[in-house]
């Protein structure tokens, strides 16, 4: 057994994940309230190897209010309790399920750290650091390139926060 494995079967979690893979999800659901307080950082182990073993690592990056199909974690309390909401509905939702965070909501830092927790899916406006929407007509001299759209730039971070992450990012079609 894996490391990763012993740790959630320490955290009382491996019955959660033994029914997960072996597709009794209605089993998982009907227990989820004596493991939805489990250690978070287990909670998302066990989430985090879902998605690999469902989905593989790719990441479907899409713009502001785009992602039908995909459930968009919207916790407010707190960033923990985002992360813990993403590993919950990775664990209980439907196989290849895609679980998605908005960037301009929860922050890019904490997009990024919701991929280790159950995440297939990030969504969010492409903006400077302040927040602060990109007009359409912003450019920037980048070294060897020339004038460069201000947007592309901002959105060759995000493609990079997703490679950083250990996955392969990918656009989303857009209608």
């Amino acid at each position: 057994m894996r490391f990763v494995e012993k740790a959630i079967v320490r955290a009382g979690l491996g019955d959660v994940l033994r029914a997960r893979r072996e597709g009794n999800i209605e089993k998982v659901r009907a227990s989820v309230d004596a493991w939805r307080g489990a250690d978070l950082l287990a909670l998302g182990a066990v989430a985090d190897l879902i998605r690999d073993e469902e989905m593989g690592d790719t990441v479907v990056i899409h713009r502001p209010e785009e992602g039908n199909g995909v459930t968009w974690i919207d916790a407010a309390a707190s960033d923990l309790d985002v992360l813990r909401a993403v590993a919950v509905a990775r664990i209980v939702g439907e196989r290849g399920a895609r679980i998605g965070v908005d960037w301009t909501r929860h922050g890019l830092e904490l997009a990024q750290v919701a991929l280790g927790f159950g995440a297939s899916d990030l969504r969010g406006a492409i903006t400077r650091r302040s927040g602060l929407p990109i007009l359409d007509e912003e450019s920037r001299k980048v070294k060897g390139q020339g004038s460069v759209p201000l947007a592309s730039i901002r959105n060759a971070e995000i493609v990079a926060l997703v490679r950083h992450a250990g996955r392969v990012p990918e656009e989303a079609a857009h209608a």
